[in-house]
């Protein structure tokens, strides 16, 4: 059960992004879906993390797949 935890894509922002990149050049998928689980997290932390997905993770993800593109 801990090699699958160890692939999720939690901690920090930097980790998350980093995750992604990996799994993303290894599996080359077209689409990735995200799921949070709503019992895990309060009121307060469940926006702030959908607001790190949008704000940071999404785009830091989208800006080095193009610059890999374009390499």
């Amino acid at each position: 059960m801990e090699q699958p935890r160890a692939n999720l894509p939690v901690g920090s922002v930097k980790l998350v992004i980093g995750k992604l990149l990996e799994e993303i050049s290894i599996l080359k998928p077209k689409q990735i879906a995200l799921q949070t689980q709503l019992r895990d997290f309060d009121q307060k932390t469940m926006p702030r993390q959908i607001e790190l997905w949008g704000d940071r993770i999404i785009p830091a993800v989208r800006k080095e797949l193009a610059q890999k593109q374009a390499a």
